[in-house]
């Protein structure tokens, strides 16, 4: 029988909380991948891969980076995604093919030159729906700041850092409708669809199986 000892690896326990998922909250983050692609309706898309600086993982989908919708409809979403890029301090936008893994195997794809490797903060929240009579939980992004934690518009008047902590301690999930039905009642309601889009469309089978290999 081995004797008992213990013996305190400090690098072993300080690793123990490395890894997950990103969830809801304020994150330094490396933009891993950062993919753009056309929607079946022609609006430009990107998907990107976030990893903490504790080295957990969260995916950003079907982020349309277009002033408005196909359908002419504004959207929402473009200040945010011009918030991002500004954030990445991107001056232009060039692409490079790079392989892409999915659960239908590797396919080509593009990526954004200027977001690749960058570092940044996010604010990101986590949105519950149901679809298909099954939870569906993705993540989504509430503001992006640089990668020293001040907005674009602190760094453009030499301010400290300030927005992104008010802007923490009022983050949490959102539930839609649809699934605050669907928890309360047991039903199978549709997925929630708002007439003019007030975020990224729903995430797509591809998009959402991505594995981002």
């Amino acid at each position: 029988m081995a004797e008992l000892s213990f013996n305190l690896d400090l690098a072993v326990a300080a690793n123990a909380s490395q890894g997950g998922r990103i969830g809801t909250g304020v994150y330094s983050v490396e933009i891993v991948k950062a993919f753009v692609y056309k929607s079946a309706n022609g609006n430009n898309l990107i998907d990107l891969e976030l990893k903490s600086e504790n080295g957990e993982v969260g995916f950003i989908n079907n982020l349309c980076i277009d002033a408005k919708w196909s359908s002419g409809s504004e959207n929402f979403d473009y200040p945010r995604w011009q918030e991002l890029a500004a954030s990445a301090g991107m001056q232009s936008l060039t692409t490079s093919p790079m392989k892409r893994t999915t659960k239908e195997g590797e396919v080509d794809a593009l990526v954004i030159n200027e977001l690749m490797g960058k570092k940044i903060q996010v604010a990101v929240y986590e949105e519950f729906d149901v679809y298909n009579n099954t939870e569906r939980k993705t993540l989504k992004i509430s503001n992006s700041f640089l990668a020293d934690g001040r907005s674009v518009a602190e760094a453009q008047a030499k301010k400290p850092a300030e927005r992104i902590n008010k802007i923490g301690d009022r983050l949490e999930a959102f539930e839609t409708k649809a699934y605050k039905t669907w928890k309360a009642t047991g039903g199978t309601p549709t997925a929630s669809t708002p007439a003019t889009p007030a975020a990224a469309p729903a995430m797509s089978d591809d998009a959402e199986d991505d594995l981002f290999g």
